[in-house]
């Protein structure tokens, strides 16, 4: 709100500290009003105290409260969408270690532990919300597949290593060496 606005919103005279003009003074309070050296008018401090004065700090009040809201409201928004990376970090995580054959017990323990060699972060440049996970490893960038499979690989994540799975067969090499030793 101007504070040398002559009338409010809803048309009614705002009193303001100083008018240009004695003539946009309504006439029952041009008598409200002192003349000036600069020719302006200036309103009397009794006046300005019961009037004015008071509306100005309603004004200051809710224009603060605004500011406030406006803060906590950005602030929300950083946290809700750093809550959906931190999300978005624990389940690829966590996919990721199931998928990698750690046993469903040791998960948690496999994602401390990888928590603690790499810092994690979402990638937002990428549209339609396919936003992949990075992980940093000391200055290095992977992907998590990446540092599940470096983990597991290294002495550290021997314990997390499910078992070792045989190489998929349809039954036809086990029939050969069947048949081999069968020979003998």
């Amino acid at each position: 709100m101007d504070k040398r606005a002559l009338h409010l919103e809803d048309g009614t005279f705002a009193f303001p500290l100083y008018v240009k003009s004695i003539v946009d003074v309504p006439e029952t309070h041009r008598d409200w009003y002192n003349p000036q050296a600069d020719g302006d008018y200036k309103l009397k401090d009794p006046y300005w105290t019961e009037l004015r004065l008071p509306f100005e700090r309603e004004i200051e009040r809710l224009e603060k409260a605004q500011a406030d809201l406006a803060a906590k409201h950005e602030a929300d928004m950083a946290q809700e969408k750093q809550a959906r990376k931190q999300e978005r970090i624990n389940a690829t995580l966590l996919s990721t270690c199931e998928a990698a054959g750690i046993p469903s017990g040791l998960i948690e323990g496999a994602i401390a532990m990888l928590s603690k060699q790499a810092t994690f972060d979402v990638d937002d440049s990428y549209a339609f919300g396919s936003a992949p996970v990075i992980a940093n490893s000391g200055g290095t960038l992977n992907s998590i597949e990446t540092l599940v499979e470096n983990f597991l690989d290294s002495d550290s994540g021997a314990a997390f290593r499910g078992k070792r799975r045989a190489a998929p067969s349809d039954g036809y090499f086990s029939s050969l060496l069947a048949d081999l030793k069968a020979r003998r």
